[in-house]
């Protein structure tokens, strides 16, 4: 939705935004590094293109492939784009840069806008307000209409969600704690009636999450929390009781300068640990007994608190059936964009044609070197690309999700530096891998550990295992987000079917 209408508008964000508002003076919980799936989140921005109207801008950490833009246009999406990565000359080697998106396009004034289409005067609207975005709408003309960035942060706060639900005379607020010892002692009264979840302030996508399920566990995470706190480290986390769940769902509304709560949608959800998986339309016996619980009156009293509270714009808000029938309206709120806000875009679109969809997404292990223009190729030769004058079919959102791992960017990469090669297979058929390997650390983004730089030298793959030379190329981890167009359940399962056959015979290894 346009907060400014009749406005050209600029659309463009970082995903993981959690990371940039948390302090990084906060303890934090056990987590494993994912260098890959940090990658693939930091490419995630191309997905935004379903906002865009005709004459906005889109634009994206790396350049979107000029094969996905062909395609998305032949849909009638025709955003005017960066054909150079917001990166370009920022990262290196072993020191990739955790900036932001607008951290980043604050910086690229300098290049004179080559490569970057006209931005003066478009109104920013944010997969969700970061840092940054003051001095790159300075830099640019951009025109900003957002609160204030502690504000965002402040309604984002996990603990925020919890002081709402409990002025709200909800059930579950759970326990706030602010020292290792607050842990222990809520953790201990949680664990009489069952288990618990620790959560991060600003936890998200599966991350910041901790389900304690004995007191050695908790005894564990207690004496990771002390050493942290006498290191000087602040403890703040949100306890909660583990509830055994039937469904996930989540509402989108917007909130207006004046107050006015907008609901525009209700998504089920598929989750796999915590992390999302698919976006789902309800049906409409679920959307009656939402009305009839008073789920949508309570929605609008959430954003006029959060309205109260200095925050206007994309909301957000993660809710639960749970088994048994009770329903939690509340788990957490996102005051900002969303993978479900993205799919309601999908539906409009869709809904424009008579059609329905699932947003969903695979996690693949592959080697780069099936091009993504192949891929759109192959699969329009077994009639599962959706086209816009098919009823159903496959909507790839995205190439540089798929490939930021392998070393490949579909199509050529216009970056300064950045010369494309052909792919090592010995067919010489597709992908082209930038000679440029960028590394990832902690939230920064980049491409990966997969795929060869020419040089000979061994490389491991997903499991470890070194790529000699001489051998097949190095595989890497990508994600294909996607739209299943589908008029039934049944329908669904058969595209589905024939999509993950199509995936397996060119030899993309589904990992979820």
């Amino acid at each position: 939705m346009n907060a400014i209408p009749n406005q050209r508008h600029l659309y463009m964000g970082t995903f993981e935004a959690e990371a940039y508002w948390r302090d990084a003076q906060l303890a934090s919980l056990p987590a494993l590094p994912d260098r890959a799936s940090s990658a693939i989140v930091a490419a995630m921005d191309e997905l935004l293109f379903s906002f865009c109207q005709p004459g906005d801008a889109l634009l994206t950490r790396y350049a979107i492939s000029p094969v996905h833009r062909q395609y998305i246009a032949q849909l009638g999406f025709h955003p005017a784009v960066n054909e150079r990565d917001l990166t370009d000359g920022m990262e290196r080697a072993g020191n990739v840069s955790s900036a932001s998106v607008f951290e980043l396009l604050g910086s690229r004034k300098a290049d004179a806008g080559e490569g970057f289409p006209q931005l003066e005067g478009c109104v920013l609207s944010p997969f969700a307000g970061l840092p940054h975005v003051e001095e790159a709408a300075r830099a640019w003309g951009i025109t900003l209409h957002q609160p204030p960035l502690e504000t965002i942060r402040k309604v984002n706060a996990k603990t925020y969600s919890s002081d709402l639900k409990r002025s709200l005379g909800l059930r579950n607020p759970g326990y706030i704690v602010t020292s290792f010892a607050d842990v222990a002692e809520a953790g201990r009264k949680l664990l009489r009636d069952g288990s618990f979840l620790i959560k991060d302030d600003f936890g998200v996508s599966g991350k910041g999450n901790l389900h304690i399920t004995s007191t050695q566990m908790l005894d564990r995470i207690v004496s990771y929390l002390r050493g942290q706190e006498r290191k000087g480290k602040q403890v703040l986390f949100l306890l909660e009781p583990f509830q055994e769940k039937e469904r996930d769902f989540s509402c989108q509304f917007t909130i207006g300068d004046d107050g006015s709560v907008d609901i525009l949608s209700v998504q089920w959800l598929a989750n796999t640990q915590f992390s999302y998986r698919e976006s789902l339309s309800p049906d409409g016996a679920f959307l009656e007994r939402l009305e009839r619980e008073g789920y949508f009156s309570l929605m609008q009293d959430v954003g006029r608190q959060l309205y109260q509270d200095g925050y206007y714009g994309d909301v957000c808000i993660d809710s639960m059936t749970l088994r048994g029938g009770k329903l939690e309206p509340i788990i957490e709120i996102n005051a900002r964009k969303s993978m479900s806000l993205i799919k309601h875009q999908l539906d409009t679109f869709l809904a424009g044609k008579n059609m329905r969809g699932t947003l969903t997404n695979y996690s693949l292990s592959h080697d780069g070197s099936l091009s993504y223009e192949e891929l759109l190729e192959g699969l329009k030769g077994e009639g599962l690309l959706f086209t816009g004058e098919r009823e159903e079919g496959i909507m790839p959102l995205g190439a540089n999700t798929l490939y930021v791992n392998t070393g490949g960017r579909d199509g050529e990469n216009k970056i300064v530096g950045h010369t494309s090669t052909p792919s090592r297979n010995a067919n010489g058929r597709g992908g082209r891998s930038s000679a440029k390997q960028v590394r990832v650390s902690g939230i920064s983004a980049g491409a990966g550990d997969g795929g060869s730089e020419g040089n000979g030298v061994g490389k491991p793959d997903l499991n470890g295992n070194k790529e000699t030379a001489g051998s097949e190329r190095a595989r890497g981890k990508g994600r294909l987000y996607l739209e299943l167009v589908a008029a039934s359940d049944e329908d669904k399962m058969r595209l589905t079917t024939k999509l993950e056959r199509f995936l397996a015979e060119h030899h993309l290894t589904v990992l979820n």
